[in-house]
């Protein structure tokens, strides 16, 4: 299977400015501090100076990709600033401003892949995407997650286009043309990434079940309850679907996609399917088959938090696969690796542990933040409302509350919904 297209998504692809570093050596391991909140408030400023007057939130300058900007906005309400917020809400009105109509291979709803051309100012639709299970099912968590920070204004938001992101979940749901759903075969139940890409990868369609989980649970807040049963419905399809069709019983691990197993010492997208399953939920850390699949991840790149990833780019989501497997010293030292390599200018690192580094974007940064709000333990002043649909009246909890994030739950696991259940 050639890789190439789906590496765009996770590594940022060729566009992105590279520097060859031989013989680059790894960092030593920190003393395991906790990332300081000054930080996370770093990755707000770069996040928010790579956004557009129109709201779209550019990856390299260039290009505008919305499972990028999805995981990027979502730091951005993790971190729970008045600036972060605003930030995420723009970025969601652009996303909804550019809904596609139905083509052939492009299901309504679903969202292009754009560049951008700092001369004119002008944004022009690729004509395609990376995927469309993925990037459907990271604005479903994105809409829950803003409903769940309490802030007036992404609430209202949210609320007045729960029709559109109904829209946007049938593609979840539904088979061809309408959809990526798989409706018969052996493969039936799962997603494929886009109608002229039929492959079910495990990393897409545990996002989906995540994506369809919060998706229920916001319908849940709004009071919408046939539609939360409904939404919650296809996510037990869907996470039936994984566990039975992409659990690989004899090796212990999961398929990096449909009948294809997984050779764990190729990094993407075999050794990453190990952790998607834990970080989006499918698998609590107790489970058995997480302990596996992080336990044959961490013998395979047992150097992992001291920069040993075999990879340009950092991936900090393995740092937050550590923190709900308990591993928060080993997180934190990477957070430390990856901070002391980019900072302060976050484009090139000082170095990497292959030939051919790769340049910080916003999706680290979106992961670096929710990384690093986990550690951090920070606690920032909890959005005021009087009409949380969540709670009733009152002050809505922060999502950085400690005794919230101790119980997280799986997933992007910010606390939110933790923190929810404690107050209400």
């Amino acid at each position: 299977m050639d890789f190439t297209s789906r590496s765009f998504r996770r590594w940022g692809g060729a566009a992105v400015a590279v520097a060859t570093l031989a013989g680059a050596t790894l960092l030593p391991a920190s003393a395991n501090a906790a990332v300081p909140p000054s930080w996370v408030d770093e990755q707000v400023s770069f996040v928010l100076g790579e956004q557009l007057a129109s709201g779209a939130i550019t990856s390299f300058d260039t290009k505008i990709t919305p499972y990028f900007a999805n995981i990027a906005a979502l730091g951005l309400i993790e971190a729970n600033t008045a600036a972060s917020r605003a930030g995420a809400l723009k970025w969601m009105r652009w996303y909804l401003d550019h809904l596609n109509a139905a083509a052939t291979n492009v299901p309504a709803n679903s969202v292009f892949d754009y560049t951008y051309d700092a001369a004119t100012g002008v944004e022009t639709p690729t004509g395609d995407f990376d995927s469309v299970d993925s990037y459907a099912s990271t604005t479903l968590n994105l809409a829950f997650e803003a409903y769940s920070s309490g802030d007036p204004a992404l609430q209202s938001f949210v609320s007045a286009n729960i029709g559109k992101y109904e829209a946007i979940a049938n593609i979840l749901n539904f088979g061809a043309p309408t959809g990526v759903r798989i409706e018969t075969g052996l493969d039936a139940g799962l997603t494929i990434a886009k109608p002229s890409y039929a492959v079910a990868y495990t990393m897409d369609n545990v996002e989906v079940y995540s994506g369809l989980a919060d998706f229920a649970q916001l319908q849940t807040a709004l009071g919408r309850s046939a539609e939360a049963s409904y939404y919650d419905s296809w996510a037990t399809l869907t996470k039936d679907a994984i566990l039975s069709k992409l659990w690989n019983p004899t090796k212990n691990s999961w398929d990096w996609a449909f009948a294809n197993e997984s050779n764990i010492g190729v990094f993407y997208a075999q050794a990453t399917a190990q952790l998607w399953p834990i970080l989006y939920g499918v698998v609590s850390p107790s489970d058995p088959k997480a302990i596996s699949a992080w336990s044959q991840f961490s013998a395979a790149y047992p150097t992992w938090f001291q920069g040993g990833i075999p990879d340009g780019y950092p991936w900090v989501s393995v740092s937050r696969v550590a923190q709900l497997m308990g591993e928060t010293a080993n997180a934190d030292a990477y957070l430390t690796n990856v901070h002391s390599r980019y900072a302060p200018g976050f484009t090139l690192p000082s170095s990497c542990s292959v030939a051919v580094c790769g340049q910080w974007y916003n999706n680290e940064a979106g992961w670096f933040m929710l990384a690093g709000v986990a550690s951090s333990g920070s606690t920032v002043p909890a959005v005021s409302t009087g009409h949380s649909r969540l709670c009733g009246a009152g002050v809505f909890p922060s999502p950085h509350d400690s005794a919230a994030r101790a119980t997280d739950r799986p997933g992007f696991a910010t606390g939110l919904d933790r923190a929810r259940e404690r107050a209400c």
